[in-house]
């Protein structure tokens, strides 16, 4: 009997052996078999060009995507959100693919020191020089519309004829592109940076830059070299088109001012 059981604790005991290696086996199959997680690193959107994007284009919604990239991929000033892209002018071509950095974009309605680049193409930039009374008084700001005028004796032009000095208005409606401070000084103190840095003086200008074009711009030199008196009367934001002027001379005065005269002995 004792012998009886004996043998049947032993088969038990194998029996639970075998199960349990059994068991172990089909774990470790599953465990070999299971896919491995693979933790993928963060990533994070970015804005990049949809096409090769020109120099001097506005952007749509459609020159731009969204594309998810590692953080360590974007610069530091690469833009996430379309919206801050959608209706900006680059200022440098951008392939396709590109991340698009907030240094090569600028706002179509610009002014200031890179005004160059929100410029009609058929335009270009001409600096006067800041001795009319109107932009000394620090009076006229960057975005402005001004009209020139000159007073000048066109006999100058040509010997042979006499016509005493007259005033006219000679172009209407120039758009000022920005205004040039000597270094260290600037208007009212105000904090800014690059060209216009301003000064801790007086802060009057040196010259404002005029978008106009090219042939205004041989009509403005011609006046500066030949030494016409040169004042800009500032436009009002609501002026639209341009005045009907007549210019202004010695005869203009004799009729319209009634000014009494006589004629020499």
């Amino acid at each position: 009997m004792g012998r009886r059981r004996g043998c049947l604790w032993f088969a038990a005991g194998t029996f639970l052996a075998i199960l349990a290696g059994v068991l172990i086996f089909v774990t470790a199959q599953r465990v070999t078999q299971a896919p491995v997680q693979v933790e993928e690193p963060p990533r994070v959107p970015v804005v990049v060009a949809a096409r090769d994007i020109p120099v001097h284009t506005v952007l749509g919604e459609q020159d731009v995507e969204i594309r998810e990239v590692p953080p360590e991929m974007v610069p530091e000033d690469g833009l996430t959100d379309a919206k801050d892209v959608v209706n900006q002018l680059t200022t440098a071509a951008i392939a396709r693919g590109e991340i698009v950095l907030r240094r090569r974009l600028i706002s179509p309605d610009y002014v200031g020191p890179r005004a160059a680049f929100v410029m009609d193409p058929k335009q270009v930039m001409i600096a006067f020089p800041a001795t009319d009374l109107l932009t000394s008084l620090g009076i006229v700001r960057p975005g402005d519309h001004v009209d020139l005028m000159v007073s000048f004796d066109f006999g100058k032009a040509n010997p042979d004829i006499v016509t005493g000095v007259n005033t006219l208005t000679v172009l209407q409606d120039l758009r000022v592109a920005a205004l040039v401070y000597e270094p260290g000084s600037g208007p009212e103190g105000e904090a800014k940076e690059g060209p216009t840095k301003p000064a801790q003086s007086s802060g009057a200008p040196r010259a404002l830059l005029l978008a106009v074009s090219p042939q205004d711009a041989l009509l403005i030199k011609y006046f500066r070299d030949m030494g016409a008196a040169v004042d800009f009367a500032l436009r009002s934001p609501a002026a639209e088109g341009v005045y009907d002027l007549v210019p202004i001379d010695g005869d203009y005065l004799l009729q319209n001012m009634k000014i009494r005269w006589r004629l020499k002995e």
